[in-house]
């Protein structure tokens, strides 16, 4: 990467706060389209307001002339939604504060804030009553500063201990009320003048000796504060224009870590901007395609996770047309920002279809819904290795590797080894399992598998990796509703309000005297709806499963119950341990089938297991 080596690479001073917020408004100030969006609550706003006007420090801005097309520029948030001049200046650090300034005090709009607009204002009176100046009295603005919201069809209302203080729909209720709008303080059309002027006529009584007394008084203990606001002098830091397109991006991450965070899809979208690839709406186009085929990753889909797909499978292929040579199959951060504009273009329609082949094996493997899925971030891996095999052996040699495909997910799943940092195992694994697929050796994740069959009665978080693959591991072998709906789906899933739940309830192991900390283990529990949760409701086995046999026919409810890994004969005798017993084997021997490898016996040794929260518990 360049870097500039010789001069400034930067210039520090001061700008008046009315340049800066003119600049806004005229669009010559703009901001990189990647920033995230402006997010201060009011509070947060009034006491910015408060800083500026007793010139406390509100920090430095930082900013860079615009000498070229680099970014992708916008205006700020409520100065319009297009630009109507060419930007000759970016704000890199700062957004949140000017954006709360601009909308606050340059115009009179208000501030809107999650669909609500509030305004601020200045109690007029409170200001005129500081007798001691502005100088002794400062905490005289803080009085007066104050904001409403406004209410249904325009209403405003000041309230003082959640009573209604007066009215300030109309600018009659605020010359009543002595409030002044704070959006008029850079009076752009007059209104501040003439508000004052009505303002001092009403309180005056027209009388013209009282009038000029009050004049004097504005000019001493008001007009000073609004002197203060729009002569504030903001430190401004501003960046070479010819700084590398890199070394910006790095800077404005780490001037953002304390705000609303960027991730490198933002860093990414301003780096493709200036190669003429629109990242961002690209990816918005392809997530509402794949978003209701992926109904189990979490919502909305992580373009950061496509991101790394592609620099797997750009990598990838570099590395088998350079055999021999160093190149390493990559997902890291520097590795997704050094990928032009082409090479996101070559693999996006590939790795598209690698996420619909990876949302049908999801979804034939049991992974129904989010609240189950073991790792989110395993589709950045299993996305890759279908859209390579899709892409260069065609879909039937894609389906026939399901089976490989599958028992290395699993393996995965059951040995946690998508819990820490994933970018290593996703580029070792998509190597090594479409090597596998072409009849290669085993992935390390298939070749080292063990698991330690204890953690079965061990684990009891829902949070837990393990705990999820064993409700998804059931629902791919099968198992069926309780209500007798059918084989568990995702349609079912949601219909009926599937959960994680106990079928030996704990209130019954009460009443049979029984105290096992085994029992709200995952070999305890199984996706059960919330109707049927509901008729168990703490009721004996015996109970609610003759209950049960009765409402949908024994052969058909015992039936559902094997579905569940569950003897059915041992459950409905209310037999705790030997049920236990029967089933963690059965959940062993599951895990066993689909992963091979060393799945350990029980040690039936005395297990500490963890307190639960009540979250975990149902």
């Amino acid at each position: 990467m360049y870097l500039t080596n010789d001069g400034n690479l930067f210039t520090a001073k001061p700008e008046p706060l009315s340049d800066l917020l003119r600049g806004i408004h005229r669009h010559k100030t703009a901001l990189p389209n990647f920033q995230r969006p402006w997010v201060w609550e009011p509070d947060m706003v009034r006491d910015l307001i408060i800083s500026v006007a007793n010139r406390y420090p509100a920090g430095s801005l930082l900013t860079m002339p615009i000498t070229g097309q680099g970014f992708a520029l916008r205006p700020f948030e409520g100065s319009g939604d297009f630009l109507k001049e060419s930007p000759n200046l970016m704000i890199l650090d700062g957004q949140q504060r000017l954006t709360s300034l601009y909308q606050a005090v340059f115009r009179r709009d208000g501030i809107t804030v999650k669909g609500r607009t509030y305004f601020f204002y200045l109690d007029v009176g409170v200001l005129l009553s500081d007798q001691g100046g502005i100088d002794v009295g400062l905490p005289y603005f803080d009085k007066a500063l104050f904001y409403v919201a406004e209410e249904k069809r325009g209403k405003k209302v000041r309230y003082e201990a959640l009573q209604p203080k007066y009215e300030l729909t109309t600018r009659e209720d605020e010359l009543s009320a002595g409030a002044l709008p704070v959006g008029c303080i850079f009076d752009a059309d007059g209104y501040l003048a003439d508000w004052k002027k009505d303002y001092l006529v009403q309180r005056s009584n027209n009388k013209m000796e009282e009038y000029l007394r009050l004049d004097k008084e504005w000019n001493r203990l008001v007009q000073p504060w609004l002197d203060r606001i729009r002569a504030y002098p903001f430190p401004v830091v501003e960046l070479r224009g010819d700084m590398p397109l890199g070394a910006i991006c790095h800077i404005f991450e780490k001037v953002n870590s304390t705000g609303v965070p960027l991730d490198v899809f933002d860093l990414c979208t301003a780096i493709l901007w200036a190669q003429g690839f629109h990242l961002n709406d690209e990816w918005t186009t392809t997530r509402k395609v794949l978003e209701p085929l992926l109904p189990m990753l979490p919502k909305p889909m992580s373009g950061t996770l496509f991101l790394q797909g592609l620099s797997l499978l750009a990598s990838l292929d570099r590395k088998r047309t350079n055999p021999g040579s160093n190149i390493a199959v990559t997902c890291r951060r520097p590795d997704l920002m050094a990928m032009n504009a082409l090479v996101v273009k070559k693999w996006w329609n590939v790795l598209v279809e690698g996420y619909k082949e990876s949302a049908k094996f999801m979804t034939e493997n049991g992974i129904l819904a989010e609240r189950i899925l073991p790792y989110s971030t395993l589709i950045v891996s299993l996305s890759a290795i279908f859209g390579d095999l899709k892409h260069r052996k065609g879909n039937v040699e894609a389906g026939a590797a399901w089976p490989k495909i599958a028992k290395w997910y699993w393996c995965s799943v059951f040995s946690q080894r998508y819990s820490g940092p994933t970018e290593t195992n996703s580029a070792q694994d998509v190597e090594q399992v479409t090597n596998w697929v072409e009849g290669g050796n085993p992935p390390d994740a298939v070749r080292t598998f063990t698991f330690r069959s204890d953690s079965l009665q061990e684990i009891s978080s829902i949070r837990n990796a393990i705990y999820k693959g064993v409700l998804c591991l059931l629902a791919s072998k099968g198992a069926k509703d309780f209500g007798g709906g059918g084989k568990l789906s995702t349609a079912l899933f949601y219909d009926t309000q599937q959960d994680h739940h106990h079928i030996f309830p704990t209130d019954a192991l009460k009443k049979l005297k029984i105290e096992d900390k085994r029992s709200n283990s995952i070999v305890n529990k199984t996706l059960i709806s919330a109707p049927v949760n509901r008729s168990i409701g703490g009721k004996l086995p015996s109970q609610y499963v003759g209950n049960w046999r009765v409402k949908l026919g024994e052969k058909e409810f015992d039936a559902i119950l094997v579905s569940h890994g569950i003897d059915q004969q041992l459950l409905a005798n209310d037999h705790w341990n030997d049920y236990f017993l029967d089933r963690r084997e059965k959940l062993r021997q599951l895990i066993q089938d689909i992963c091979g490898g060393t799945v350990q016996p029980f040690t039936d040794i005395e297990l500490e297991i963890a307190d639960v929260s009540e979250e975990d518990l149902e």
